[in-house]
């Protein structure tokens, strides 16, 4: 039974999802070879320390809230999107020395799953909080886009790579600016879309202390050609004559499970959904494999777990952190 509404319910926010979708194809032939993946870290450039500049919003007894900005060191077409942005919360009192940062899914419209899942739990703990938007959403949305995130994922090879790049570029400097200036333990939250980036991030980035993924994609050619939320962009891909073994081979450089994690497996927490019809189980296993099988929780459920399975997502989590945040002391 919860293997029929859970397919049922990811269906129905599909049908929801798609009707909503780019006006016009996006596909651009790629002008540059593919890279490949032995050059991985001179693609993705280590971030110089940024300029961070925050705008506190409200002020409180335990808390200020705010939002924050610096300037991306990868740069697009879009002025917009090329300033990092995202909300903060900074405790008066952070006795375990912690920052979370969160990052967001695909085509997101807020951090609302955010709030709800973890807000108060970690503010009780006193831990600093970063809500990254990812490129080309929200407030880096660009004003010919139908839809946050439309530019983020799409039929343009290249573009994709690029935002990808300007993704990981962006969070590794928030991640650069916390341990350098504040000296504390960066713990990354991502969810779906998130996860993958937070799950690229943590092949390229040592200086991340725990890596919590929540119903994360994987391999983004897999998603595009073999899952529901990619048929369009697919279909963009197919009337331009652009194959899957082309897809993989330009988009091999941006997926995860090509790489091993520079963190230890005993900080990593991988959350899915059995019944997934957004990240199939078949690729997020690829990721789980490649990287030495570190701790993973299987729910009963489908994407939508998000919401549905929220009291034991953040409960699952919140005992992760308890339990490895007290190995991360001193």
């Amino acid at each position: 039974m919860n293997k029929y509404i859970s397919k049922l319910i990811d269906h129905y926010a599909l049908y929801k999802l798609h009707k909503k979708r780019s006006r016009s194809p996006q596909f651009n032939k790629p002008k540059m070879q593919a890279i490949n993946i032995k050059d991985a870290n001179n693609f993705f450039v280590e971030p110089e320390l940024p300029p961070i500049a925050f705008s506190p919003v409200k002020e409180g007894a335990t808390y200020q809230e705010g939002k924050f900005s610096f300037k991306s060191q990868v740069n697009t077409q879009w002025q917009n999107n090329d300033h990092a942005t995202g909300y903060y919360f900074k405790s008066n009192n952070n006795p375990q020395n912690i920052s979370v940062i969160m990052v967001h899914g695909w085509r997101s419209e807020g951090f609302g799953h955010f709030d709800k899942l973890f807000l108060d739990d970690f503010k009780e703990k006193g831990f600093n909080l970063f809500y990254y938007t990812l490129p080309l959403h929200l407030d880096r949305q660009p004003n010919t886009s139908l839809y946050s995130g439309e530019y983020m994922i799409s039929a343009n090879v290249e573009g994709t790579v690029e935002a990808i790049k300007q993704a990981v570029t962006d969070l590794r400097a928030l991640i650069k600016w916390i341990k350098e200036k504040k000296g504390e333990k960066v713990i990354l939250i991502g969810i779906s879309l998130g996860g993958y980036v937070t799950n690229l991030t943590a092949t390229l980035e040592a200086q991340i202390d725990g890596l919590i993924s929540i119903m994360y994609a994987n391999s983004l050619s897999f998603s595009i050609w073999k899952t529901v939320p990619g048929k369009y962009i697919k279909e963009d891909l197919v009337n331009n004559g652009f194959t899957y073994e082309e897809l993989k081979d330009y988009w091999n450089i941006i997926d995860p499970s090509q790489y091993n994690p520079l963190i230890t497996n005993d900080n990593i927490l991988l959350i899915s959904g059995l019944y997934d019809q957004y990240v199939l189980l078949e690729d997020t296993n690829r990721l789980w494999k490649q990287w030495q099988q570190p701790k993973r929780l299987l729910y009963p459920c489908g994407h939508a777990g998000i919401v549905l399975c929220r009291k034991k997502i953040r409960r699952d989590v919140m005992k992760y952190i308890n339990k490895f945040t007290v190995s991360m002391k001193g």
